[in-house]
């Protein structure tokens, strides 16, 4: 009896859980799939080739329309501007939108198992897809990069290609560093006519014209250049649609400019700051050969070191650029300041060998005097005795000495003691009176000894020859005019001033911008002129260059 009552309960227990294992089997188990059609890419895949789906042919749109394939570009990055080659590296997404009613599949509301078709990689090449290029390319790169394709079961599409594109684009630089530029993208079907594919910008209209939004960017930086319009941040451009030859070109543009920042510090600002350096030269002592010589010189080696670094990254063509025209002003500024040092050096050398004929005259002092002194005894008893004659008889003379002309000391030059050296500067000077004394009266006025005066390196205004003149004459025994300006002196008289000039030299006379000028010596006077026209030539430059910048901009 309790044997048969084990079994029971063994039985009751097996029983009991035989029917909980049931109950939860069927509470765990999937429910069955409510919705029909593929449910994954691969499936959707499927389905296509089962129904012989053909990838070659372009979605019919119906009445032999053709197929509307919109087409934006994404631009996310200017990676690279090569000015010299003129291209533009870009990195964005090339996104089409187009129907193909042979792909289309029962969404969710319509019973199916969904909203979109999600197509990855090189699955997404297993439908048809536009043949679209990109006409002014260099060249291209999508391979290792992302695309992505979605199908709507309407049968719209959306592609998006992720790519780094090279284009070629004319960059007009001659407003260089303060150029505006437009880079584009001309996008065409490879294969198909308008008839077949009319492109259109995203949202525009089909056919020519300018519509839609064909170009975005997103929020990007660049150290050279400022994008759309100098806003850095998200930005989109409408598309421009031309037919061709039978074919539609889509061209988006979007505008770029250059910060100027770096062309302005590193060759506009050196390039003023060294043109001051050459004009401080003007400032140095003339004395100072190697420090005018440095200053001069250096400049113009530092302009053609930055003219040539503007041109390593710049195209070396004939292209008319605003910078480079500054460059060349600049140099040439440097350039003057050199030939200025060369002409103060040169006229130092004049000037030094003008003083060498004055300390000559200077050291035959005693000789000359007693000439003037012998002269002037003359002169009482014979007023037709000059200077000139009684040079005339100290001149060497012929005799005949054993059979032989020759040439000895004349018996006046013996008397005197006069030396043929003694007569060399005399006769110079003579000979630079004779040149002023243009009516041969034996008599210079003011302007004429003041002219006299340079050749033995003295520079006077009129005014103070004219004082110098008078008060020497009065000194020696001499009347003067009422008006100085009026005096007037013969030859032994202006070689007399010459000899004592030095005692009169300070006599300044009356100060002004005239006077002083007259006054200097012409190292002097190149160095002043220098001072007041190099400053004014080089803001007229900058003021002209400035001027002229905005033509150097040529249509873009």
């Amino acid at each position: 009896m309790s044997s048969a009552a084990g079994i029971l309960v063994r039985a009751a227990w097996c029983v009991a859980t035989m029917a909980f294992a049931g109950a939860a089997s069927e509470m765990c188990a999937p429910e069955e799939p409510k919705c029909t059609g593929p449910a994954t890419p691969y499936q959707y895949l499927a389905v296509l080739a089962s129904e012989g789906y053909d990838k070659t042919e372009r979605p019919s749109c119906g009445d032999g329309e053709p197929t509307i394939v919109d087409v934006q570009f994404y631009l996310t990055q200017v990676n690279n501007i090569d000015q010299k080659l003129g291209t533009m590296e870009l990195s964005g997404y090339l996104r089409y939108w187009w129907n193909d009613p042979r792909l289309a599949f029962n969404g969710t509301k319509d019973g199916g198992c969904s909203d979109d078709v999600v197509l990855m990689g090189l699955d997404g090449n297993r439908i048809w897809v536009p043949d679209v290029f990109v006409f002014n390319a260099a060249s291209r790169t999508t391979d290792g990069l992302a695309n992505l394709t979605n199908v709507y079961p309407d049968g719209s599409v959306w592609r998006s290609v992720q790519t780094t594109i090279l284009v070629q684009c004319k960059l007009d630089l001659g407003p260089l560093p303060y150029d505006k530029h437009v880079g584009f993208l001309k996008i065409a079907s490879f294969n198909h006519g308008s008839t077949e594919i009319r492109l259109r910008p995203r949202e525009g209209t089909a056919g020519p014209g300018l519509s839609g939004v064909a170009l975005k960017g997103a929020a990007m930086t660049n150290n050279v250049w400022k994008l759309a319009d100098g806003v850095e941040g998200e930005f989109k451009t409408p598309g421009l649609v031309e037919e061709i030859d039978g074919q539609d070109f889509l061209t988006m543009t979007f505008n770029f400019a250059r910060k100027p920042k770096y062309f302005f510090d590193q060759v506009i600002l050196p390039c003023v700051l060294f043109l001051l350096v050459s004009y401080i030269q003007v400032w140095v002592d003339p004395t100072k050969v190697p420090a005018r010589a440095f200053l001069s010189v250096i400049p113009v080696l530092i302009m053609r070191t930055l003219s040539n670094s503007v041109y390593t990254s710049l195209p070396e063509g004939s292209q008319k650029m605003w910078l480079a025209d500054c460059l060349r002003a600049f140099t040439i500024w440097t350039i003057l300041g050199c030939v200025e040092f060369g002409l103060i050096q040169a006229l130092r050398n004049q000037e030094a060998s003008r003083a060498k004929k004055r300390a000559g005259l200077k050291a035959v002092d005693k000789e000359a005097k007693k000439l003037i002194q012998a002269v002037r005894d003359e002169q009482a008893v014979d007023k037709e005795a000059s200077l000139l004659k009684l040079l005339d008889k100290c001149e060497a003379v012929k005799e005949e000495r054993s059979g032989e002309q020759v040439k000895v000391a004349s018996p006046e030059a013996t008397k005197r003691e006069i030396k043929e050296t003694h007569m060399l500067f005399i006769r110079y000077l003579i000979k630079i009176f004779h040149k002023y004394d243009k009516n041969d009266g034996n008599d210079l006025s003011v302007s004429e000894v003041q002219k006299l005066m340079t050749f033995f390196d003295l520079y006077m205004s009129k005014a103070q020859t004219a004082s110098v003149m008078c008060m020497f004459l009065r000194d020696q025994g001499f009347q003067t005019p009422k008006e100085e300006i009026d005096a007037h002196v013969n030859l032994s008289q202006t070689c007399g001033l010459l000899l004592d000039i030095d005692k009169y030299i300070l006599q300044h006379g009356r100060w002004g911008l005239v006077e002083l000028w007259q006054s200097s010596k012409p190292s002097e006077r190149c160095d002043m002129l220098a001072r007041m026209v190099i400053p004014v030539g080089i803001m007229l430059t900058l003021l002209i260059l400035y001027l002229t910048l905005p033509n150097y901009e040529t249509a873009s």
